[in-house]
């Protein structure tokens, strides 16, 4: 049975919120860096050149790869299996991280076509999408092919649909308006190093925070429904013994 550890200065201090923390920080810093180049090339007398394909491809592959890699340190730190079949992060991220990027980029994909309708649609689709990543990584339904990983998402997240959508309307909407508009300026590396480097920190423990709540929902579901019908079963599969 899965089970999500508690959210406390313990789970802070961890040595694995640290490889969040510089996740984030490589995050911002990259974030910056390109920001420079596109507005530079935006301003230069020269006009727009063709590097900007380039700038913009990897500002793309920047926004998957870090929010990707956060997520699977967060579950990983936060997430504990009580039958510890294997606790090594590195077989962790083997197992998770490929087909954690496929759903991810089949996410994207059908949000990206929703939001050509309406930008409404395209909100409501990446919630419903929003724990793919996690049914990768915990459901025993998807590991055994009984499941897509986008459809059982979305059935989940109908579960807890106010919920999420709180919860989400708070952290990727608020919380981030407000760090803009208080603190931009003593975002930027180049220029406010030791204030960067705190607000980052602070992102770092909001962010864990955001993936415990989720996690909790997100578990709870598994660990009744999942094991609830791998009960049916085995009573079905017995009464016919």
């Amino acid at each position: 049975m899965l089970q999500v550890k508690k959210f406390n200065l313990k789970a802070v201090l961890n040595p694995i919120f640290l490889l969040i923390f510089s996740a984030l920080i490589f995050s911002n810093l990259t974030d910056q860096y390109l920001q420079k180049q596109v507005e530079e090339l935006i301003s230069s007398k020269d006009g727009l050149s063709n590097i900007i394909w380039f700038w913009g491809f990897i500002s793309i592959l920047s926004a998957i790869l870090f929010p990707l890699v956060i997520s699977l340190l967060c579950a990983f730190l936060l997430v504990s299996n009580q039958q510890k079949v294997e606790n090594k992060m590195s077989v962790f991220f083997a197992e998770n991280i490929e087909l954690s990027l496929i759903e991810i980029l089949r996410s994207m994909g059908k949000v990206f076509l929703w939001s050509f309708l309406l930008i409404i649609p395209g909100v409501i689709k990446y919630i419903d999408y929003l724990l793919a990543p996690f049914v990768v990584m915990f459901s025993k339904r998807y590991k055994n092919g009984e499941v897509d990983a986008l459809e059982y998402s979305t059935e989940i997240s109908k579960k807890f649909w106010w919920s999420i959508k709180l919860w989400v309307g708070l952290f990727y909407v608020i919380i981030p308006i407000m760090f803009y508009a208080l603190f931009d300026e003593l975002r930027v590396f180049s220029e406010h190093p030791i204030s960067a480097t705190a607000l980052t920190f602070v992102e770092s423990v909001i962010e864990l925070l955001f993936h415990f709540i989720i996690l909790k929902l997100f578990i709870k579901f598994l660990n009744n429904f999942e094991n609830n019908l791998k009960n049916k079963i085995e009573a079905t599969n017995g009464a016919y013994v």
